[in-house]
């Protein structure tokens, strides 16, 4: 039995679609151009408002900045004046600055003041004597060209003449240098804010006829200098002021503080690197209604223009869709018999549409289309059977894939934390370490820094990490040095093993740094070569050894002093003789040797035990200490038995004449704990001249000699020469 095709529902015709769709089309086109127009010329307007009002801004700020730049060159040419730098009285001074406040009424006030902060001079005398040491332009001042925020008048206030206006001041001074270069103090001008009032109505006049537009200056602290009535003195916060201060000149609209929406240009004074720059705020605001008057009323009538224009194409396009739709509808008709024909029947041809050439196209193609359809249905049967074969071996080859992808991943994972595991194991050893440690690249700059370096050196390892190592730590004198060692490493390379040369490895030098607060110290420094894959880097290990150096110091020290008398003990005495010898020999000028003995120097330790004994010693030595010449060394070989070097003898009888005036002070009672006593001593005398051999041992011989000559010849406490 044969079944009909389900009839589908009615569906509305091309005709009426077409009609309506190129009708809508049309008709939404043109009112999206003419919107697209009017929000153009809106925005233009509102640019064109905004450029105006952000131009008034930088009018106005070029002022300002000029005012007060102005005013810094004046102080600048003040401060070099010879008659302010060296005038002698107040009243020349007075007279100079006055002449200039006359010129430029402005500078309310122009003054010098002391370096202890006093003033000096003044015009009209005001504020002479007052101590303003503690004044922000005093303090500024004192060391460069400084410009002081707006401020109302403290000192000022009471002795500058009444006017309508509250005073109110910038301040702009310098230092002043006598010509001898000596400081002799600061110069300051308290330029009254009358100016930046005038300059607002002057500017302003024209503004606010054509544009209603207002000015307002605001202070870093959003405090309103300038601005309409009620306003001044207040503070205010907008975004345009934010922006302002931020330094980004601009337009914006925003609601004030009044409730009302403005259109507000904003920049800002001042530029950095100008000691004369005062960052203050300008905004140029003018209201919102006014500002987009002219545009609100060009949009009206564009939104006009553009309802009839798109209702009078609209028309035109439903006509035009009516006659182009036609031949689409007789190929409609003969698709729909076709449809409704039983499965078998003979379907009749479509017919060929001759209204235009693509309503022919599309007739032919519709014939071939049917001619084609069996033919692609089979060749697309073909193609999705081996499309799926395709898709299962692609789905294999994927899954194996990413297995092996995710070992790898979990391979990588692993090799990772292990990698990190070692870097925390050798950052934990390094900072416990009890060197210092440093890593450099071959530049000399400091790529790692462990937490003994910073202790021994005062340095962080933040402030270090990519500084050079020369500018840190070593003093001025061995940094070119190091440098040229640096590049002698560098230029040593390593073998094909990673190698460097034994002359770099295993080496410790001993050195001076200096830490980051000055302080100078011994280190014992260890280099070693790392070689890398990008190239290499060196590391080096710094132990203190200021403990050591001072131990050796002092051990030194007291191997060469007598621990009794505090002078220098036999082993210095056999170092500083043959530096006089050759000092005599270099400046042709004799030397000579007294070798001084304590008579009765046994009865007295004996009698009066050795504490007594080590006591006279002490004071014997001091006597002779402070009877000899500061140049002169006095030492003592052992028991009573003292030496001293007499250098620099203009003659033969120089010696003799120390040893006569040594006699009678050690002939002095010598005041003890227990007892007072009176000894002599015995001094022998050995010269020698520039020419004669370097021999100690002979020169102290023919002394020790010449001493006991005197003990045994019958005149007593005397000296002799040999």
């Amino acid at each position: 039995m044969m079944t009909l095709p389900t009839k589908s529902p009615t569906l509305p015709r091309l005709t009426s679609l077409v009609t309506v769709g190129v009708c809508s089309t049309v008709l939404l086109t043109v009112m999206a151009m003419l919107l697209l127009v009017d929000h153009f010329a809106v925005d233009y307007a509102a640019r064109e408002a905004a450029q105006r009002l952000q131009q008034l801004s930088w009018q106005m700020r070029d002022s300002l900045n000029r005012a007060v730049q102005k005013a810094g060159g004046d102080v600048l040419l003040l401060s070099e004046l010879p008659q302010v730098r060296d005038a002698n009285s107040p009243a020349e001074i007075r007279q100079l600055l006055e002449n200039l406040q006359k010129t430029f009424p402005d500078y309310a006030w122009i003054g010098l003041a002391y370096p202890d902060g006093s003033i000096y001079a003044g015009t009209q005398g005001l504020l002479e004597g007052v101590d303003v040491s503690a004044r922000p332009w005093f303090k500024g001042g004192q060391q460069q060209l400084y410009a002081g925020d707006y401020h109302p008048a403290t000192l000022l206030g009471k002795q500058l003449p009444p006017s309508a206006d509250p005073w109110r001041f910038v301040d702009v001074a310098a230092p002043v240098h006598r010509s001898n270069g000596s400081y002799r103090g600061v110069l300051c001008v308290h330029m009254s804010w009358g100016w930046a009032r005038r300059l607002a109505k002057t500017m302003l006049a024209p503004a606010t006829q054509q544009y209603a537009a207002e000015f307002i200056v605001v202070r870093g602290d959003g405090t309103v200098m300038l601005g309409p009535p009620g306003m001044e003195e207040q503070q205010i916060a907008l975004a345009s002021l934010t922006r302002a201060q931020a330094g980004q000149p601009g337009a914006l609209t925003e609601r004030w503080p009044d409730g009302r929406n403005y259109l507000t240009g904003y920049s800002q004074t001042g530029s950095s690197g100008d000691p004369t720059s005062l960052k203050w705020s300008i905004l140029v605001r003018q209201p919102e209604a006014v500002a987009m008057a002219g545009a609100r009323a060009l949009e009206r009538q564009i939104l006009l223009l553009g309802a009839i224009l798109g209702l009078a194409l609209a028309l035109a396009a439903a006509l035009l869709a009516r006659r182009l739709a036609r031949p689409l509808n007789a190929l409609s008709h003969a698709i729909e018999r076709r449809s409704t024909l039983p499965i078998g029947t003979a379907a009749p041809p479509i017919p060929t549409v001759d209204s235009f050439h693509e309503a022919q196209v599309l007739s032919r193609a519709l014939v071939d289309l049917i001619a084609r359809e069996e033919r692609h249905a089979l060749a697309l049967q073909a193609l999705n059977e081996q499309l799926e074969t395709t898709v299962a071996k692609r789905t294999r080859e994927i899954a194996r894939k990413a297995l092996q992808l995710e070992q790898a991943l979990a391979q990588e994972q692993s090799t990772q934390q292990l990698l990190q595991e070692r870097a925390a194991e050798l950052r934990a050893i390094l900072d416990n370490a009890h060197d210092a440690f440093i890593a450099l690249d071959p530049g000399g700059v400091v790529l790692d820094w462990n937490r003994q370096a910073e202790q021994l050196l005062g340095w962080r390892r933040h402030e270090v990490i990519g500084q050079p190592l020369a500018a840190m730590i070593l003093p001025p004198l061995l940094r070119r040095a190091y440098e040229r060692d640096m590049r002698q490493l560098a230029a040593a390379g390593a073998d094909h093993n990673g190698v460097m040369p034994p002359a770099v490895l295993n080496r410790r030098v001993e050195l001076n740094l200096v830490s980051r607060a000055g302080a100078e110290f011994p280190v014992e420094v260890s280099m070693a070569y790392v070689p890398r894959s990008n190239g290499h880097l060196f590391i080096a290990f710094l132990h203190d050894i200021s403990e050591r150096k001072n131990l050796f110091a002092s051990m030194e020290a007291m191997a060469l002093r007598d621990m009794l008398t505090g002078l220098p003990n036999r082993r210095a005495l056999m170092q500083a003789l043959p530096e006089a010898m050759q000092r005599a020999s270099r400046t042709r000028k004799a030397c000579a040797v007294l070798f001084l003995d304590l008579d009765g120097f046994k009865q007295v330790n004996d009698r009066h035990g050795h504490e007594e004994g080590d006591e006279l010693l002490r004071q014997f030595a001091q006597r002779i200490v402070d009877t000899v010449r500061k140049t002169d060394t006095v030492g003592r070989l052992a028991g009573d038995e003292f030496v001293v070097i007499l250098e620099m003898l203009h003659d033969d009888a120089g010696a003799q004449e120390i040893a006569d005036k040594l006699l009678p002070v050690l002939e002095q009672p010598f005041v003890l704990k227990t007892a007072i006593v009176k000894l002599s001593a015995s001094i022998g005398i050995a010269l020698h001249q520039p020419d004669d051999p370097d021999n100690i041992e002979l020169l102290i011989g023919r002394a020790d000699r010449a001493m006991y000559a005197v003990k045994r010849s019958t005149k007593q406490h005397s000296a002799a020469t040999l």
